[in-house]
């Protein structure tokens, strides 16, 4: 086995970059690649490496799972009376105990508070242990209160006033208590000894150094604002606060903050959540609760085996660390971008590495290895996910996915690494750019080229991408938009540029949102489709998603051509259809995988309601596509017999021209598989042909 990861997926000229490698193998050879190639076959070109050579190698694990530490804190409180309060939202039954808070060091000194592997609250105290009687129905707010009076030792669970079940279980405890300062931190949702974790939201742990009345904990549980009691808690922590960050603040002012490890999800609902707004900036006690996943990864925290500067004299492209132990070989692809400022050719090729990271992992087995289409082990959906870990189906190869035939196919950077085949073989010079580089830098980014290309699936793109895109086009630059449903999501980036997040409240969608949950934690930005904030795909490329061929055991339905439209009689698009012959289909042949035709997978359609362009020009149409393509969920109001109907006219492909007012222009495929037909018969077919037109008309334009 060996496998690993890199720090970036892309990387400048004399910028460093990081490689990270776990194999069970005493040594491994590593060695640097140019990739050209990925489907129908593997083209790589050896880059000579002074670094390259024998390593030894270690096996290195995930450092799975979140939690919160604070550092340094006064374990001192609990050795007199003392009072523990804290709110829990459990969602997964476990056979092991569940922490919430815990600071137990190997000695078995110090307390803890959490669930037993029934569900069953516990609170340990040096070598006391106090356990309900009842366990906790998961997916409730409860709040859990200990208090300590002359060794007088009280355990309460008590449900939210609002769930009507009206749990509450008092258990006591008459044995003399002995505390021992623990020598441990204090943790929120994990033992740090036994590595046991809790699954569901955590919200207002406070710790007081007195033993407090009945009235005192009535205040504690419903102090919405934190003002009343909490405030005057030695140790009390605001999970609604500096959402967008790793910190957890203490409220009481003393400084006692916690650190969250593993990117434990935020922005979610607390108890004191109560549905009068979606904002966490209208309330922020309504968000004071923090999601954390015992399956949880946002850091792997490998060693590296090696960090480099790319040399100044790679060219732009994409390369790989390549991996081999005896017959077993791993690569770990990034980008390598032209220095910063400048260009080499007229071409960029836009990879879309934020939906790389969407997809990363996806149907691959092993804990934490998760994808935005996955759901962590308790149910809820994954909204974060981070290059600092392997990805595993991020490679040079085909990966997992099936058509219906049970035969792999080309999808995302495999597909992708096509284009650049093509661009080599018909002689045109290219740079590389990518998702996190466009987010950074915007419009500066495109702004060194006449044409801007994107890559078969970008689906996920952020505000700051998608302003870069159009300030690119208003600039009078040229877009070819070569996929399928593309600029869909709303996504954000971490401040590290590690981390892409997305909520989805709505959309065609593996999972939902919670309720009032929709928001993302790093920006505050309102989730979901773009479409939902005003800014369909149709109005920055004529077209947007509509359909997919997506069975429910995940293959794909066959692709279908495209059959021309009139327009190649129209004089202003008349020069794109130069080679193809009048009334031939575009695409009629075998696509890389999906079938004969190269509208595929997913598909977009026109629509001037959402913003198509009034002057756009539909070259070509793919229709009669198969019973499992059906319209996208945010396409169908009602449930009734004709949201089911196969010839619906909505489930198409659309291929799109589209003269801009500034200069440029705009060439939309409309389906993921396009660029997989690009290199067929030697490139020489007629979704090249077509690519090919469009492309030299907009490099003759005077950009």
């Amino acid at each position: 086995m060996i496998t690993g990861y890199s720090d970036k997926l892309s990387v400048r000229p004399n910028e460093v970059i990081s490689f990270m490698v776990s194999t069970d193998a005493p040594t491994f050879d590593l060695s640097f690649v140019n990739l050209k190639c990925g489907d129908p076959e593997l083209l790589e070109t050896i880059i000579p490496m002074p670094s390259s050579g024998e390593y030894q190698g270690r096996n290195q694990e995930l450092q799975i799972g979140s939690y919160c530490s604070v550092e340094g804190w006064d374990s001192q409180s609990l050795t007199g009376d003392f009072t523990i309060g804290v709110w829990i939202f459990p969602t997964f039954k476990k056979t092991e105990n569940q922490p919430v808070l815990s600071d137990r060091d190997v000695d078995g000194n110090g307390f803890e508070i959490g669930l037993t592997k029934n569900g069953k609250p516990y609170f340990m105290l040096g070598k006391i242990r106090v356990v309900s009687k009842v366990a906790l129905p998961i997916y409730r707010w409860y709040h859990l209160t200990v208090r300590l009076r002359n060794n007088s030792l009280e355990l309460r669970a008590k449900s939210h006033f609002r769930d009507l079940s009206c749990f509450d279980d008092k258990t006591f405890c008459l044995q003399t208590v002995e505390a021992i300062p623990s020598s441990n931190n204090l943790f929120f949702a994990i033992n740090k000894i036994s590595n046991d974790h809790f699954n569901g939201k955590i919200s207002d742990p406070c710790i007081f150094d007195v033993w407090l009345d009945d009235k005192e904990c009535n205040l504690l549980e419903n102090d919405i604002s934190g003002e009343k009691i909490m405030k005057s808690a030695k140790f009390a922590w605001d999970f609604g606060r500096d959402i967008s960050t790793q910190t957890v603040k203490d409220m009481t002012g003393k400084g006692n903050h916690g650190m969250l490890s593993q990117l434990p999800v935020r922005s979610v609902t607390g108890p004191h959540w109560f549905g009068n707004s979606d904002n966490p900036l209208d309330n922020l006690r309504s968000y004071a609760a923090i999601h954390f996943h015992e399956d949880s990864l946002s850091n792997a925290e490998w060693s590296p085996d090696l960090s480099m500067k790319i040399p100044k004299q790679w060219k732009s492209g994409v390369y790989a660390a390549k991996l081999v132990v005896d017959n077993q070989v791993d690569y770990l692809p990034f980008a390598v971008l032209p220095s910063k400022g400048t260009s080499s050719a007229d071409v960029a090729y836009l990879l879309p590495t934020f939906t790389y990271l969407a997809y990363a992992n996806e149907m691959q087995e092993g804990k934490g290895l998760n994808s935005l289409y996955d759901r962590y082990l308790d149910g809820a959906g994954v909204p974060l996910t981070s290059l600092l870990q392997p990805l595993l189906n991020i490679r040079p190869q085909k990966g997992l996915l099936l058509n219906k035939d049970g035969k792999a196919f080309s999808r995302n950077l495999n597909a992708d690494l096509s284009m650049l085949h093509w661009l080599t073989e018909m002689n045109i010079k290219f740079d590389v750019l990518s998702d996190h580089d466009l987010h950074r830098e915007g419009e500066e980014l495109l702004s060194q080229y006449k044409v801007v290309a994107t890559g078969s699936h970008p689906e996920y793109a952020s505000s700051r991408m998608l302003d870069g895109i159009e300030s690119f086009l208003k600039s009078g630059g040229n877009l070819m938009y070569l996929g399928g449903n593309g600029f869909y999501w709303v996504t954000d980036l971490s401040g590290d540029e590690k981390t892409i997040e997305v909520r989805r409240p709505n959309g065609t969608r593996p999972w939902t949102s919670e309720p009032g949950e929709g928001r993302h934690q790093f920006s505050g930005e309102i989730g979901g489709l773009w479409r939902e904030r005003g800014r369909p795909p149709q109005k920055l490329t004529g077209v947007g998603f509509t359909a997919q061929g997506w069975t429910e055991d995940d293959r794909c339905g066959p692709a279908q051509p495209y059959i021309q439209s009139n327009a190649r009689d129209d004089d202003r698009v008349a020069d794109l259809y130069k080679g193809i012959n009048k009334g031939e289909l575009i695409g009629d042949f075998e696509s890389l995988g999906l079938g004969r035709g190269a509208a595929g997978d997913e598909v977009d359609r026109v629509d001037p309601k959402l913003g198509t362009p009034h002057q756009a020009i539909i070259l070509g149409s793919a229709i009669g596509f198969s019973t499992e393509y059906h319209q996208a969920i945010e396409e169908i109001c009602q449930i009734n017999r004709d949201c089911l109907k196969q010839d619906d006219a909505n489930i198409r492909a659309d291929l799109v021209w589209f003269d801009t007012l500034f200069g440029g222009a705009v060439f939309s495929a409309g389906s993921i598989n396009w660029i997989s037909c690009l290199t067929y018969n030697n490139c020489q077919n007629t979704v090249s042909t077509l690519t090919y037109n469009a492309l030299i008309r907009m490099l003759k334009d005077n950009k």
